[in-house]
């Protein structure tokens, strides 16, 4: 089973003013403007790969060998799971053909999302048992509220506040923290937790 990203985030759960603001930098001193930007994008994917979310909308695609059996239920990575798009698979002559959205169901209640066949229904039962031979595309991650970048209002605020938290402590602590003459990686502490109630299970 494999995820790729087929359309990328196009924004931050934290703005660049957010974080100055919260660096305490002046908003017109520019000199760390990229810098900043690419320390939140770094706490943003620390946050997703630790809590196994999605915490901007993007587009991705979960890719599987076979369908393992014809009623099963298929688990899509990363929610908050907002749509599917479209479900594919190659026939037993290698054809990519694409499933009726009306033969399937789509939760986007439980986290992680799920699909499985509609009342009645079952998955294509020969299918080509080739790498990556079923394809489910899908939406995912907290979706815009009033501007298309408006993120604010759906994201989790303990994820903005570890955000900037984290991102002080990048951009104070530049190199490894030498405690006597022994370098040490930045340590778990208590803000940590923040995130630990956004972890989702694994399924």
């Amino acid at each position: 089973m494999t995820t790729r990203v087929v359309t990328a985030p196009t924004a931050e759960p934290v703005s660049l003013a957010e974080a100055k603001r919260h660096l305490v930098i002046d908003t017109d001193i520019t000199t760390d403007d990229a810098y900043v930007t690419a320390l939140i994008q770094v706490a943003r994917e620390y946050a997703e790969n630790y809590t196994r979310r999605a915490y901007v909308q993007r587009t991705l695609e979960l890719t599987l060998p076979c369908f393992t059996s014809y009623k099963a239920e298929i688990y899509l990575p990363q929610p908050p799971l907002q749509s599917v798009t479209s479900i594919k698979y190659l026939d037993a002559d290698g054809v990519l053909q694409t499933i009726d959205a009306a033969d399937y169901q789509v939760d986007t209640y439980r986290e992680p999302g799920r699909v499985k066949p509609a009342y009645l229904e079952s998955w294509p039962v020969v299918t080509r048992n080739d790498f990556n031979a079923v394809q489910i595309r899908y939406v995912a991650g907290y979706a815009p509220i009033g501007s298309p970048t408006d993120y604010a209002s759906g994201i989790p605020q303990q994820l903005k506040q570890w955000m900037l938290v984290r991102i002080g402590q990048l951009y104070r602590d530049r190199e490894p923290i030498i405690i006597g003459t022994i370098a040490t990686p930045i340590p778990r502490d208590y803000v940590d937790g923040l995130l630990d109630a956004l972890v989702v299970d694994l399924f």
